[in-house]
């Protein structure tokens, strides 16, 4: 599957998929998503593990649930060829043409090959798009970015022909990949079967990410860039919301994407298509006959994850039934009554992220029980399925102003080299011979600028980075340690630097003082930032089991935070109980235990919960 962002709505004949919305064509930071407790007492604390359980629930059901909202446009055609679509392999500096220029606006950092005009309109475009979405999802239950998102445009027609050229001579010097090849069989004289072959082509659009970080390259036409025609991809929608920390309700994730099958953009208005329901709809659903159950049924059975059928055959009728009433509730509180229950429904939303899923918590944001928005959405329901409902801006949107400059070598090489360090795993999942090859070009346009003398923070924080991905950890250190003296460093870089640190340090364990304080800062530092990253807790949750000076109960609040936000990780649950359990913090480790127990993916992980279980009931 393609990582787009979007989607042009008519078909063109012009192959590849695009990372924005187009098929064809392709500060300061935001607000956290959840507090963070600082100095918890023991009694807060048990209530943030106990959240953390019922966070948990029902999520082994997503990957399943999920997979039945697949974006059909994204869907890959198999035939007897084996298409591969690489990134471009952009050697510009073979190429004639104008200067790359660098802006930043509204979060994001551009970097374009294109025309001015062309650059500013895919920009606002963006924005726009983004401006519309969040009239159905605000960006509160999104995942966010610290660092700004990095926007890419290279005009077509600089788009080098040369890039088939140097592929085509990688190939030649890629050995062919024969695994899984079968040995010629008794009476084929030395034949083989023919296998499949290769035939590559370059995306004019893909959007690529990091832990912390989300990329977009779009190859644009200057002539043709047709914006009315772009709308946001159901694959990008998933990632934003997938991808959210605290992570969200099943049913809203499963409702929303349901529902955002058929959405629509245009202009400044966004409308959903009219669902579909799996059964009868009664007319008025208020006058049926007495005994005869409504279609909609309790709301406290929407909360439930739904029990899953086993084996390969498809969702269960009484699955595909739930995802449609998660659907509907998404709707009805996006558009009923006038649009009247969007914050509430939001503001539930966030709540039952926290872990505050009830009826108490319904009431309070809505101001009516489950019964009585029961009788609501059943009300609904004939509206929901016979009439599209349509969002607007509240108001003429107006786009700020920003410069475009020529850029600057280290710009070019931070941004651009960046786009190719995260090419390089992409490529490697689809021609892995061909991943060396884009990895050299990543680091000869980091060198490009290094030895010229650029010591920009950034980037040499993205050079150690390809780096920690090259597997070259001396070098990447290095280059980590000499970003961190010049700059603050982006959330991923402080993590790297941490883990590399304590990497060094951890033979001469038990840690003191201030060796600890050399691994915890960094980390620190790196939980200020959005999004938030898991193995963060865990490393420091590690850093601390290895320290010679014993923390208290404030100096641990931070993993009450880091479970709180990842209830289902269980080394960072294993962790942490070990921790409160090594020392004497029996009451939280208790509730930590109970929680690996339930989200341990596999006998072994459960008997190392159990094995933490049998040294809490030792007697002191």
């Amino acid at each position: 599957m393609i990582p787009t962002n979007y989607v042009a709505r008519q078909e063109t004949a012009r192959a590849g998929v695009g990372p924005v919305s187009l098929r064809r064509w392709g500060a300061r930071p935001p607000p956290r998503t959840a507090s963070r407790p600082r100095g918890t007492s023991p009694g807060r604390a048990l209530t943030l593990l106990k959240r953390g359980c019922e966070i948990g629930r029902g999520l082994l059901a997503l990957a399943a649930i999920l997979a039945s909202l697949t974006d059909p446009a994204s869907a890959a055609e198999i035939g007897e060829d084996i298409a591969v679509a690489l990134p471009p392999f952009l050697v510009e500096e073979a190429t004639k043409g104008p200067p790359w220029r660098h802006g930043e606006v509204l979060g994001f950092e551009i970097l374009s090959r294109s025309r001015d005009a062309t650059t500013r309109r895919v920009v606002e475009v963006h924005h726009r798009l983004h401006e519309l979405l969040g009239e159905l999802l605000p960006p509160e239950l999104r995942l966010q970015f610290t660092v700004p998102r990095t926007l890419i445009l290279y005009d077509e027609e600089l788009q080098p022909a040369s890039s088939q050229e140097v592929i085509r001579k990688m190939l030649q010097t890629t050995e062919p990949d024969s695994a899984g090849e079968p040995p010629p069989g008794p009476g084929s004289r030395g034949f083989r079967l023919p296998t499949p072959q290769r035939r590559y082509s370059f995306l004019p659009n893909l959007r690529l990410w990091d832990r912390d970080a989300m990329a977009v390259f779009m190859i644009v036409r200057r002539d043709d860039f047709d914006a009315d025609r772009l709308s946001l991809t159901h694959d990008y929608i998933k990632y934003l919301l997938v991808g959210r920390v605290p992570a969200l309700p099943l049913w809203f994730v499963t409702g929303f994407l349901g529902l955002y099958q058929k959405v629509h953009y245009d202009g400044d208005r966004i409308s959903l298509e009219a669902m579909e329901w799996p059964g009868p709809v009664p007319a008025d659903p208020a006058k049926l006959p007495p005994g005869v159950e409504p279609p909609v049924g309790p709301l406290a059975q929407l909360f439930q994850p739904p029990v899953l059928p086993s084996g390969p055959a498809p969702l269960a009728e009484a699955t595909r039934k739930w995802q449609a009433h998660a659907a509907l509730l998404v709707r009805w509180g996006l558009d009923a009554d006038r649009q009247a229950h969007r914050a509430a429904l939001w503001r539930f939303v966030e709540k039952c992220a926290a872990g505050m899923t009830s009826e108490a918590t319904f009431l309070e944001c809505f101001g009516f029980d489950y019964a009585e928005a029961r009788r609501r959405l059943n009300a609904y329901l004939p509206q929901a399925t016979n009439k599209d409902a349509t969002f607007r801006l509240p108001r003429e949107l107006k786009f700020p102003a920003f410069s475009l400059l020529n850029a600057t070598e280290d710009q070019i090489a931070r941004i651009k080299g960046d786009w190719e360090r995260l090419e390089v795993p992409y490529v490697r999942n689809l021609s892995p011979g061909l991943a060396p090859k884009y990895l050299e070009l990543a680091r000869r346009t980091f060198r490009r600028a290094y030895d010229r003398d650029h010591r920009d923070p950034r980037l040499l924080a993205v050079m150690g980075l390809c780096e920690v991905d090259a597997g070259d950890e001396a070098a990447a250190r290095d280059l980590l340690e000499a970003a961190a003296r010049l700059g603050s460093l982006r959330p991923r870089a402080n993590y790297e630097l941490a883990r590399l640190r304590f990497a060094a340090l951890r033979a001469s364990a038990p840690l003191d003082a201030t060796q600890t304080a050399t691994v915890l800062q960094p980390l620190f530092a790196a939980r200020e930032a959005l999004p938030p990253l898991p193995e963060v807790y865990e490393l420091i949750a590690e850093t601390w089991q290895q320290c010679a000076v014993k923390p208290t109960r404030g100096h641990l609040a931070v993993l009450d935070e880091g479970i709180r936000l990842f209830p289902r990780r269980p080394l960072l649950v294993r962790r942490a109980a070990e921790l409160f359990l090594q020392h004497g913090f029996r009451e939280e480790a208790a509730a930590l235990i109970e929680l690996g127990q339930r989200v341990a993916p596999d006998d072994a992980t459960r008997e190392v919960f159990a094995g933490l279980r049998a040294e809490l009931e030792k007697p002191r």
